[in-house]
């Protein structure tokens, strides 16, 4: 259906759960009556209530009462009065009373200016109170309030030939509580009064009617027309709040709920049709499958989101499937976009290794949506562990060799050597890894770690000849099986003529560059190694070297 435009707007006779109402200062003087120059002594003395002034023939100030009058129609106390019993809304000792005859089409209203006049443009809310006397024979919708310039003219007893901006469009038949009318006013600018009665006359196809069947009070005001009682009347500015709450990224299939915080009436509408109004609910459900924007439309004011769709992290642990014994399984949940993993395990990392039967289960989470999987290992397959024996020591130096046998499998993988029987020699140190795979799939792995632990063989020489023949001109000890080499050779005083902590670098006989002079150098050599039980010894050997040339 299409907004209607007019300024007409919705009238609420109950709390709406989204409106955000605010407390501006009353335009109104004396809105409950309770102010009055005297007391009422008869029917039609609205009159004393000032500012409040009647329009139509009798409209009436109720307010306590020093002598009750004989005339029927003249019993205007509070809270018993012609009318029956009906206590003012809240505080106060006052309220005022207006009939209507649905049967000759006549009216009675109540007028008062406002403090200021209007703006044009700016919103107004308007209340009022009202509740049916108990004596009055009919009720009837369309109780309203009109806003002009200057109090309307009315013709006699007949109703004023204007729309009113506030509007009530429901019965009002309550004669034991009062009824809230409400609405919001766009104002067109200088309104300056306010009244209050009804408007529509009596052919009018709007007008409804409840005959609640004929009293005998005595007074025609009541047994045969329409009698409301009128209180606590409040015209107030509105500061316009529009507000959108809910999210704005949805996953494909989620149902959309966005929420409104409002202080005026509003209609929905989407991108769709901006103008045509799918909701006046507080809450708006929706399941678009497409980017969509949605407009809470106020009076001046809209608000708006713009509805987009994030897809779920894709995701796969794996068929369901077997476990072998004694090994595990990786299930890998990892999406490129994800945000949080939770397992059934309790684990928050992309995967896990499964080592038991059991049903396994993730939650992905990206920026917005959540994927599932989940994998089911029903039972073990047969998988015997295995190992290669205790770690070993050799000498492979000096030729010893170490033979590793696998168990009984159908293929075989060693590392780091890359072969694929069920045995291998070993002639270096290493750790030495053996990946069987049975028939069934199932795979073992075993290690050992083969270490190299020799006694030092240390050869040195008595003399040397450094000139340059290429026969015996460096002075170097042949060396094995050692750490921490260090070697030292000194001259008679005492100098330090060579030294090196490289068993590969020996003395050229040369000293500070210069040929050092013929004679006995005497010599220290330190180093640690490990003796036949595989036990760390610091060694140091002493001796003397003669340079010949």
């Amino acid at each position: 259906m299409k907004l209607n435009k007019h300024l007409i707007l919705l009238i609420f006779t109950a709390c709406i759960l989204c409106v955000h109402t605010s407390r501006a200062q009353n335009l109104l003087i004396n809105p409950g009556f309770e102010n009055f120059s005297g007391s009422p002594t008869l029917q039609g003395q609205l009159n004393l209530a000032t500012p409040w002034v009647p329009l139509g023939s009798t409209p009436d100030l109720y307010a306590p009462q020093v002598n009750l009058p004989i005339q029927p129609c003249d019993v205007i106390n509070t809270p018993y009065n012609v009318g029956g019993y009906t206590p003012v809304r809240v505080g106060g000792n006052a309220y005022a009373g207006i009939s209507a005859d649905p049967l000759n089409n006549t009216r009675e209203y109540i007028s008062s200016p406002l403090t200021v006049s209007l703006n044009a443009g700016e919103l107004y809310r308007v209340e009022f109170w009202v509740q049916l006397a108990d004596s009055s024979r009919f009720a009837c919708n369309r109780l309203g309030a009109y806003f002009s310039n200057g109090a309307p003219v009315q013709a006699g007893n007949t109703p004023i030939n204007f729309i009113p901006q506030i509007e009530n469009p429901n019965i009002i038949n309550d004669t034991s509580d009062w009824t809230l009318i409400t609405g919001i006013y766009q104002a067109s600018g200088t309104e300056n009064y306010i009244t209050i009665g009804i408007f529509r006359a009596d052919g009018s196809p709007l007008l409804q009617r409840q005959d609640l069947g004929s009293k005998s009070t005595g007074c025609d005001a009541f047994d045969d027309a329409i009698y409301y009682f009128i209180d606590d009347v409040v015209v107030r500015p509105v500061n316009e709040v529009v507000e959108i709450d809910g999210d704005s990224v949805l996953c494909p299939g989620d149902v959309l709920n966005l929420f409104c915080t409002v202080n005026v009436p509003f209609w929905w509408s989407n991108s769709n049709d901006p103008t045509d109004t799918i909701s006046t609910l507080p809450i708006l459900i929706a399941t678009p499958t497409t980017p969509t924007t949605y407009y809470l439309n106020g009076i001046a004011k809209i608000d708006s989101v713009k509805v987009t769709f994030v897809n779920p992290p894709v995701i796969n642990i794996g068929p369901d499937t077997l476990l072998c014994l004694n090994d595990s399984i990786k299930l890998d949940g990892f999406a490129s976009d994800a945000v949080s993993y939770n397992w059934s395990t309790g684990d928050t990392t992309s995967f896990i290794q499964a080592k038991d039967t059991g049903v396994y289960y993730v939650d992905v989470y990206n920026t917005g949506c959540l994927s599932s999987d989940t994998v089911v290992i029903s039972d073990y397959l047969e998988n015997d562990l295995f190992d290669l024996g205790a770690d070993s020591t050799y000498c492979f130096f000096n030729g010893d060799t170490l033979y590793l046998n696998g168990p009984s499998a159908d293929s075989y993988l060693w590392q780091p050597t890359g072969e694929t029987t069920p045995s291998i020699t070993v002639i270096a140190p290493a750790i030495y890894t053996l990946t069987a795979t049975k028939s069934n799939g199932c795979k073992s792995t075993a290690l050992i770690s083969v270490k190299e632990i020799c006694e030092p063989n240390v050869f040195i020489p008595s003399a040397f000849t450094p000139d340059d023949d290429g026969i015996n001109d460096v002075f170097l000890p042949t060396i094995n099986n050692v750490e921490n080499f260090n070697f030292r050779i000194q001259n008679r005083r005492g100098q330090t003529v060579f030294f090196s902590e490289d068993a590969s670098k020996g003395w050229d006989g040369k000293f500070n560059g210069v040929d050092a002079p013929i004679g006995v150098y005497v010599y220290r050599l330190n180093y640690l190694a490990f003796d036949a039980e595989g036990s760390k010894i610091k060694e140091k050997i002493l001796g003397t070297i003669t340079l010949i040339r």
